[in-house]
């Protein structure tokens, strides 16, 4: 009994240690292999007292073309996989979308929003996951404030890793600066 006991504890620590280290090593492999797209951003700067401070980045493309016909049968919040490509601005757009994970391409694994009520009735909305840019405490009031600024002449942009449809920020830009850079500048 006391062996049983002492298995079944040891298992339990293995499992608390490996659910962090596989979170981390799945995000590790996204900056690591993934493909970086750039999406044009519209800033906000909330704080969360669990996570920390963090620059939220709302996008001007999350938006997926379709015909009327397409989406008549997807539920609001239902996965989709949104097929990414890059345009000759170098900026990334979603060119379409499918139900099924696709074979090939860039594509990222987000959920249907609906259609979008003061825009062109031949797209419809999707979750964009990647909208937290997360800072040191001090640098994120700066660095919101540098966005905010740079937005305004649209000269703001993430850079975001894409591998197997999950995505993660990798850098956050304004006037063509690192987010990082010109926060410690601005010091």
């Amino acid at each position: 009994m006391k062996n049983l006991n002492l298995a079944i504890l040891g298992i339990l620590i293995l499992a608390q240690i490996a659910v962090p280290f596989s979170m981390i090593q799945n995000r590790e492999n996204v900056l690591r292999n993934g493909e970086v797209f750039r999406f044009k951003t519209q800033p906000i700067d909330p704080a969360d007292p669990f996570q920390g401070r963090y620059v939220r980045l709302g996008f001007d493309n999350n938006f997926v073309p379709c015909s009327k016909k397409d989406n008549e049968d997807l539920a609001y919040k239902m996965p989709i996989y949104a097929l990414l490509e890059t345009g000759e601005d170098g900026f990334a757009h979603f060119a379409g979308w499918s139900l099924e994970k696709p074979k090939e391409g860039h594509y990222l694994k987000t959920r249907y929003l609906g259609r979008p009520w003061n825009r062109n009735k031949n797209t419809f909305r999707i979750d964009l996951s990647f909208n937290r840019y997360y800072m040191d405490e001090a640098k994120a009031p700066r660095a919101e404030i540098l966005v905010r600024e740079s937005t305004r002449s649209t000269n703001c942009w993430a850079n975001v890793r894409i591998l197997d449809g999950k995505a993660l920020i990798e850098d956050v830009f304004a006037e063509g600066q690192s987010l990082r850079d010109l926060a410690e500048e601005k010091e």
